[in-house]
């Protein structure tokens, strides 16, 4: 099959407009974010027709991978920034649009981590038990909690722990370990309301602007490419999937190369 080859504008008269690329890249430089940005593989522990395994120590059954973790800067901005006459989208929650650098090459599910940008987050949680050792997972790596609360019936308050009641353990952050001295509600259903702060982070979901070309003049005379940062739509990584590694800390195998 032959390719066609579209008749061009008349470009006679019009000037060249091109894109600075240096000072895109500054200006994201400047005024970004610094985030961790994370590689995501799809993990092959999936076999054919079902789902990934569960007890795999690479994915733990999430199907995603996150490698080689870099710091660089990132744009973000809202993508419900105009709803002035506009009804709150539910789509969009936890969304924005992130640019980065055309050398931070992105791909879907791709993590983005913001290092000095921190929320609050409240989740419940499953309480478990290993070695008689109570403790609760997170979605995020814990900075500090704010409140850990109990069930304790449909008419009576909710049970509030102590400070002295809960840690967040050393060796994996998203684990809360429970002290063995609380006295647990008669009503107790093994499940844990937590308010906590953790560091702000997204999972990549789309890609309108995966490639950003351009062209100037060299040197010489002659009409070169250049490649501008791209732009990625990213969502609250709790939105998009779980990432706790388990009790232990060493429930991911480090799979980077870089």
């Amino acid at each position: 099959m032959s390719i066609r080859t579209q008749t061009p504008p008349n470009r006679i008269g019009i000037p060249n407009v091109g894109f600075n690329k240096q000072a895109f890249d500054a200006t994201l430089w400047n005024k970004g974010y610094d985030v961790i940005h994370y590689d995501a593989i799809e993990c092959p522990c999936k076999q054919s027709g079902s789902t990934n395994i569960t007890s795999c120590q690479n994915c733990l059954g999430l199907g995603w991978v996150f490698i080689n973790p870099i710091q660089t800067k990132a744009i973000l901005t809202s993508l419900n920034t105009n709803t002035q006459f506009k009804y709150w989208s539910p789509e969009f929650k936890g969304t924005v649009a992130a640019t980065l650098m055309d050398v931070d090459r992105l791909s879907f599910m791709d993590k983005l981590v913001l290092k000095s940008e921190t929320s609050v987050l409240s989740e419940i949680r499953p309480v478990q038990d290993t070695a008689g050792q109570k403790f609760l997972f997170t979605s995020y790596p814990v900075n500090s909690i704010n409140s850990i609360f109990l069930f304790n019936g449909e008419t009576s308050p909710l049970t509030r722990l102590q400070s002295t009641d809960y840690s967040i353990s050393a060796d994996n952050p998203y684990v809360i370990k429970l002290s063995a001295g609380i006295t647990y509600p008669a009503n107790f259903n093994n499940v844990v309301s937590i308010d906590y702060y953790h560091n702000v982070q997204y999972n990549v979901v789309d890609l309108p602007h995966n490639i950003r070309s351009s062209m100037k003049i060299d040197k010489n005379g002659k009409m070169e490419d250049i490649k501008l940062p791209v732009q990625a739509i990213c969502q609250l990584s709790h939105y998009v999937n779980g990432d706790s590694p388990k009790y232990d800390g060493t429930g991911i195998q480090d799979n980077s190369y870089k």
